[in-house]
């Protein structure tokens, strides 16, 4: 330490910590070294926290007790904190878990919130009222943090709408995964005057999100218009990301879509929830009245024809798509991606052989519709490999990925006319 005090200025102790900020061995090595690097060093030791049922329950609940120990010590680290993940809270069999009955995890929630930048929470199966009043305040307290720009709810249910409220003022960057929302009152609230239109939102992802609560979190931000006028609009959304399991949650998309239609750039359709889900016809949504727009990303499953089972009146995979593409003002898009998930190299190989959607899509493409397009990627992802082979990622990855390229360009040859193609191709598992 006295070495370190005599030869080296306070600001290059400085800088050398923040060069190792995403070396965690490092950052400890340097705390222990000497108490001139521990302040420094904790702001990016514990810049980011997680909080996480993996290990199980009673090596979480010891990790806490840790973490509220260097706390006591150390009251600062409070303000270090800019990023809470709340994670894999399971479906409650009986009694609740820990991190939902415990009255010091909610503390610690609570006094972390108010300087949070980022806060994710992912649980399953969990509805809002059973959350007990410290916990419900807890996160009120991180909806309501100053410094709040990004947040994530996964999996809860019958969210009030005073929390959107609560949040929409200072989020920029909002992700909502099969999780709903409730116009009822829960007495153990602060009420919130109605809110203008979020003015710092410019990024909006919906997976999942039912028609319903789609339309209470407009209302909650944008009043419903009177006769004869339009809600007001958003000032800042950029970009638009929906991944919609029901053709009933098309129409209030409709009208949040028409509520960005100065600013929104970006497009995705993220459409990728398997077999288990048919696929959407898109013909509610026209993408015509956004009038920045330039740039499309489309994800979907592909359908076998042995996998659609007792789907009734399955559509074209490719028809959303498509039918989107239609509805774009002509000549505005410049930038298209399209990612097609496969369950195995096979059912690649029988689409991009046999499957008429990539004939119709080259001669949307090829048309004066897209006479602008300058980049266009297409991403092949797989589950797996053959049927019934495996084989090493290793050996046949490159060979597999040339081959589904080629096949690609020989359906799509308005590649020849784009200033830029990329071809993505990934397998999820090691084998294929």
């Amino acid at each position: 330490m006295a070495y370190l005090r005599q030869t080296l200025p306070p600001e290059l102790i400085d800088a050398i910590i923040d060069a190792s900020a995403r070396d965690t061995e490092t950052l400890r090595a340097l705390s222990v070294l000497s108490k001139l690097c521990v302040a420094r060093c904790r702001t990016h030791l514990f810049q980011s926290v997680e909080f996480s049922t993996d290990d199980g329950e009673e090596v979480l609940a010891r990790r806490h007790q840790n973490f509220c120990s260097i706390l006591d010590r150390d009251p600062h680290v409070v303000t270090y904190v800019q990023k809470l993940a709340v994670r894999d809270i399971e479906k409650p069999n009986g009694s609740l878990p820990w991190m939902i009955t415990s009255t010091f995890f909610h503390q610690t929630i609570y006094l972390l919130g108010r300087h949070l930048k980022r806060f994710t929470f992912v649980a399953e199966g969990y509805e809002w009222d059973m959350f007990p009043a410290t916990l419900k305040q807890a996160f009120m307290a991180v909806f309501t943090a100053p410094n709040l720009r990004f947040l994530c709810l996964h999996g809860l249910d019958a969210i009030p709408s005073v929390c959107c409220v609560a949040f929409g003022s200072q989020v920029e960057d909002l992700s909502l995964i099969k999780s709903s929302f409730s116009e009822k009152v829960d007495p153990e609230l602060p009420t919130f005057h109605a809110s203008s239109v979020p003015t710092n939102l410019y990024w909006l992802g919906m997976e999942d999100v039912d028609e319903e609560s789609i339309g209470i979190l407009l209302n909650a931000w944008v009043p419903a218009p009177t006769a004869g006028q339009d809600r007001p609009l958003f000032p800042s959304l950029t970009a638009l990301n929906i991944g919609p399991t029901d053709e009933r949650s098309l129409n209030p998309l409709s009208e949040l879509i028409r509520s960005g239609r100065e600013t929104i750039q970006y497009f995705y359709w993220d459409y990728s929830h398997g077999t288990h889900v048919r696929p959407l016809h898109t013909s509610p949504l026209s993408l015509s009245v956004l009038q920045k727009l330039f740039a499309i990303n489309y994800e979907v499953t592909f359908y076998p024809d042995d996998d659609i089972g007792d789907i009734p009146d399955i559509p074209d995979y490719f028809d959303g798509l498509i039918t989107l593409l239609r509805t774009a003002i002509p000549g505005a898009i410049q930038q298209l991606e399209i990612k097609v998930n496969f369950h195995t190299y096979g059912d690649a190989l029988d689409s991009l052989n046999v499957y008429d959607g990539w004939s119709n899509l080259d001669s949307l493409l090829d048309s004066e519709l897209f006479d602008q397009l300058l980049h266009l990627t297409v991403q092949i992802d797989l589950e797996a490999g053959f049927n019934g082979y495996e084989m090493k990622v290793d050996d046949t990855f490159e060979e597999r990925k040339v081959e589904l390229e080629a096949l690609l360009k020989s359906r799509l040859p308005c590649i020849s006319e784009v200033e830029s193609f990329t071809f993505l191709f990934q397998v999820e598992r090691r084998i294929i």
